[in-house]
C-alpha cells in the first residue's frame, strides 16, 4: 500500500518536544537531522547524542539557536543513539528532555574512493543506482556511504526539481517488475506510475506536475537481410526483408496525470521512426533470435526542456538522440549516425553509439555518455571506447565542444551517465571497472573517483549525480517575543495596531522559495501572504500587521509556511496571543490547566487524552483538520477539578493528520495526532 507523505509539522509550545527522529525510528542513513520544538523565553537549545542511555558517554553535544540539527560526522551503521535536548534560558540551562531512540541499519555498498585534486571537487555527495542487486545509494567524498534504500530494492534514476528520487523498484514475480516511483530520502512515497505496462529506464516529474515515462510497446515487423538469415530460415521465418511476420519491441513515452494517474499524452516509436532503420553492427539481431522478438528501439534516457516545450529521448539501438516538440509530438531533428531512412539530420559524424543519458545544459548544449559500443566501426577506435560528450547544436548542425575518453578497461558496454557539475567539471560514471564514476575537470584531469567495486552480472552501476545533501528543504520557523507565566504560553499583542514576528531560517542543502500565510480566530489580521527566498544556511525575519481587539482569553494565530517547489513540507505553526501581558495573566485567568500529548501517537484507531484542571470547568475538546475545518466534537460538558482521561476512537475517520483543539475559559490549547489505517 503506498504511503502517502505528508510533512505537515503543528509546533506545540507547552515543552520542549522532540520530533525527529521519532522515538525508536530504523534509519537507513547516518546523515541524521534532528528537530524539536520551541520552548518559551529559551535562547539556545543543547542537544546530546549518545550509545547509552545514561548519556555517561557522550557521542556529540551541539548547542544551537536552532530547532534543527544535522548531524553528519559521529553516527555509524548498525548502531543504536539516544537523544536528547534541553532549552538554555538568559538565566542558563532548562531540564533535559526524556530520551529518544533510534536505529542505524546497514550499510549496502563497498565503496571507496580516490581523490587526486582537492581544491577542485564539486561540494556536495554523490547517489547511485544498482541494477541487478537493486538498491540504491549516497557516498561522502571519502568514500563512507552516507545513505541506502533499505530493503525497499530500489534503483535511482534521476533527483527532481524537490529533491526527491525518481527510480523504480523491483517486485519479483510480477509481469510489470520495476514499476516507477518518486520518493524521499526517508522512504516516503510521494507518487507511484499505475504499473499497467512495463515501464523501463526513465521516469520524470513535469513542470505541470504530471510524471512522464518510457513504456515498453510493440508491433510486428520483417526480419532484414542479414549475417542472422539463415538462423532466422531455420525457424521457420522467410526472413527475406518483406514479409511482416516477426515481434519488435518498441517504446512509447507516456505521460500520467498526477491525481486520477490516467494516461493524458503519448508518443510512439511505431509511429515517427521507420522500421527501415535498425541496428546492422551491434548485435541486436543476433539477440533477436535467441530472444524472439527484436529489441528495436531501447529508449534509455528522457528529459523534458520547459523553455522550448521540448523532450529529448536517448534512442540507444539506433544510435540516435530525438527532440519532440511538446505537445504536438512533431519530431524537431535526429542527431546520430545515419540509416536509410535519412531521417537523422544532424551530427551524423559524432560517432556515438548506443549512448545513454542526457542532460541539457543553460547554455543549450547537450551532454551524454557514449557508451561506444560500435566505436571501432564509427570512430575506428582499436578497442571499444566510452566517452563523456558536450554537444553544441545550432542552425548548422550538431559539434562537439568537449570529449573524454575513458581507457578501455572502463568500458561500459550498458547504462551509466554524463553529469555536468555547477563547477564545470564532468561526472563520469560507467559499469567499468566494478562500476565507478570520475569526476573530470575541462582539461581532462581526474579530480576525484568512486569505485562502486560492483561486479557483473550481479552488479552494475545505472546512473549516478553529484547532489547537494540528503535534505533538499529544511527550515525552522521560530515565534519572536514567546513567553511562559504559570503554564500559559504565548505571545502579548497590545490592542490597536501591532504586529507578530517570526524567525525563519533555512536548514537544508537547497535555496528555498516561501510563501508565508496567516490567519486566526478573532480575524485581526486580514489575509496575507508573504513570499521570500532564504539561501542556504540563512535566514529571514517576517512580521504581520493587524488590528489587535480585547478579548478574554488567547486569540490562536496560525501560520502556514509553505514551499514553493515541495508544498509537502509545508509547516503550520500555531501560537496564542493575549491582549494582556503575560506577566499578569493569572490575575485574569486563574483556571490555567493542563493538556497533555495523546497517547499513542501515532495511532489506530484509539488514542487516549490527558488533562488537569485546578477547578469545576466546562471543557470542550473538538477534532479539527489540516484545513482547519471542525470534523468532529468529542466533549463539551462540565468536568470537576483533577486528572481526567478520554479516549478518542476514529474509526469512521480517514488516516491522516489530525489537531485536537481543548478549549477551557476562553483557553485554547491545540496537540497534532496522526492516524494510521
Amino acid at each position: 500500500m503506498m504511503r502517502k507523505l505528508i510533512q505537515i509539522v503543528f509546533i506545540s509550545f507547552s515543552y520542549c518536544e522532540l520530533v525527529s527522529p521519532t522515538d525508536g525510528s530504523n534509519l537507513n542513513q547516518i546523515h541524521i537531522l534532528f528537530e524539536w520544538d520551541q520552548v518559551p523565553e529559551a535562547i539556545e537549545y543543547d542537544i546530546q547524542i549518545s550509545q547509552d542511555t545514561e548519556f555517561a558517554t557522550i557521542e556529540d553535544e551541539i548547542r544551537t539557536s536552532s530547532l534543527i540539527h544535522i548531524e553528519k560526522q559521529v553516527i555509524d551503521w548498525n548502531k543504536t543513539y539516544f537523544w536528547r535536548v534541553r532549552p538554555v534560558f538568559d538565566a542558563g540551562p532548562g531540564n533535559w528532555t526524556n530520551s529518544f531512540t533510534f536505529n542505524t541499519g546497514q550499510k549496502l555498498s563497498e565503496s571507496t574512493t580516490n581523490d587526486f585534486e582537492e581544491c577542485c571537487y564539486e561540494d556536495g555527495v554523490t547517489i547511485f543506482g544498482a541494477f541487478f542487486n537493486y538498491f540504491s545509494a549516497v557516498i561522502d567524498r571519502s568514500g563512507q556511504e552516507i545513505w541506502n534504500s533499505g530493503n525497499d530494492n530500489f534503483v535511482y534514476y534521476s533527483l527532481s526539481d524537490q529533491g526527491n528520487m525518481l527510480g523504480c523498484q523491483l517486485i519479483t514475480g510480477t509481469q510489470n517488475n520495476l514499476p516507477g516511483s518518486e520518493r524521499t530520502f526517508n522512504g516516503d512515497i510521494i507518487w507511484e506510475e499505475p504499473n499497467n505496462e512495463f515501464l523501463h529506464h526513465d521516469l520524470i516529474l513535469l513542470p505541470n506536475g504530471n510524471y512522464l515515462g518510457i513504456i515498453e510497446t510493440s508491433s510486428y515487423g520483417p526480419i532484414p537481410v542479414g549475417d542472422w538469415t539463415t538462423s532466422f530460415q531455420s525457424l521457420g521465418f522467410q526472413a527475406d526483408g518483406v514479409t511482416v511476420e516477426f515481434p519488435w519491441i518498441g517504446d512509447k513515452l507516456v505521460e500520467w496525470d498526477r491525481d486520477s494517474k490516467e494516461v493524458v499524452w503519448s508518443w510512439n516509436v511505431f509511429d515517427h521512426f521507420e522500421m527501415s532503420d535498425y541496428d546492422e553492427l551491434g548485435g541486436t539481431w543476433t539477440e533477436a533470435f535467441q530472444n524472439l522478438h527484436y529489441d528495436w528501439t531501447h529508449v534509455n534516457a528522457v528529459i523534458f526542456d520547459e523553455e522550448e516545450s521540448s523532450l529529448y529521448i536517448s534512442v540507444r539501438h539506433l544510435s540516435r538522440i530525438t527532440k519532440i516538440s511538446y505537445p504536438s509530438g512533431d519530431i524537431i531533428w535526429n542527431m546520430g549516425h545515419s540509416m536509410p531512412s535519412g531521417d537523422a539530420n544532424i551530427g551524423n559524424d559524432i560517432g556515438f553509439s548506443f549512448q545513454h543519458s542526457i542532460q541539457k545544459l543553460e547554455n543549450g548544449n547537450l551532454v551524454t555518455f557514449d557508451n561506444g559500443n560500435l566505436s571501432q566501426e564509427f570512430r575506428g577506435t582499436t578497442d571499444p571506447i566510452s566517452r563523456a560528450l558536450e554537444i553544441n547544436i545550432n542552425e548548422d548542425g550538431a559539434s562537439v565542444i568537449w570529449s573524454y575518453d575513458l581507457p578501455s578497461d572502463l568500458f561500459g558496454f550498458a547504462s551509466g551517465n554524463t553529469h555536468k557539475l555547477k563547477n564545470g567539471n564532468y561526472l563520469l560514471t560507467t559499469v567499468g571497472g566494478g562500476g565507478r564514476s570520475i569526476e573530470i575537470n575541462n582539461e581532462g584531469d581526474i579530480v576525484w573517483e568512486g569505485l562502486y567495486n560492483l561486479s557483473l552480472p550481479d552488479g552494475a552501476v545505472y546512473r549516478a549525480h553529484r547532489i547537494p545533501g540528503l535534505f533538499p528543504i529544511e527550515f525552522t520557523v521560530l515565534v519572536n517575543d514567546l513567553m511562559e507565566h504559570d503554564g500559559i504560553e504565548g505571545v502579548y499583542l497590545p490592542e490597536g495596531n501591532s504586529s507578530i514576528a517570526y524567525e525563519i531560517k533555512n536548514e537544508g542543502d537547497h535555496p528555498i522559495l516561501l510563501i508565508c500565510q496567516i490567519s486566526d480566530e478573532q480575524g485581526w489580521f486580514e489575509a496575507q501572504n508573504i513570499e521570500i527566498s532564504i539561501g542556504v544556511d540563512e535566514s529571514q525575519s517576517i512580521s504581520f500587521i493587524g488590528e489587535i481587539g480585547n478579548i478574554i482569553g488567547g486569540n490562536p494565530i496560525q501560520l502556514m509556511v509553505t514551499p514553493i517547489d515541495n508544498p509537502i513540507k509545508e509547516k503550520i505553526i500555531m501560537v496564542n496571543a493575549y491582549t494582556a501581558p503575560l506577566s499578569g495573566l493569572n490575575q485574569f485567568y486563574p483556571s490555567d490547566f493542563q493538556f497533555k500529548a495523546p497517547y499513542p501517537n501515532p495511532f489506530n484507531p484509539l488514542t487516549s487524552i490527558d488533562f488537569i484542571i485546578t477547578e469545576k470547568q466546562n471543557v470542550n475538546l473538538s477534532v479539527f483538520d489540516l484545513n482547519g475545518r471542525k470534523l468532529e466534537t468529542i466533549i463539551n460538558s462540565i468536568f470537576p477539578a483533577g486528572n481526567h482521561s478520554i479516549d478518542w476512537n476514529a474509526k469512521n475517520t480517514a488516516a491522516g493528520v489530525y489537531f485536537l483543539k481543548m478549549n477551557i475559559n476562553g483557553i485554547s490549547k491545540t496537540e497534532k495526532v496522526l492516524l494510521l489505517k
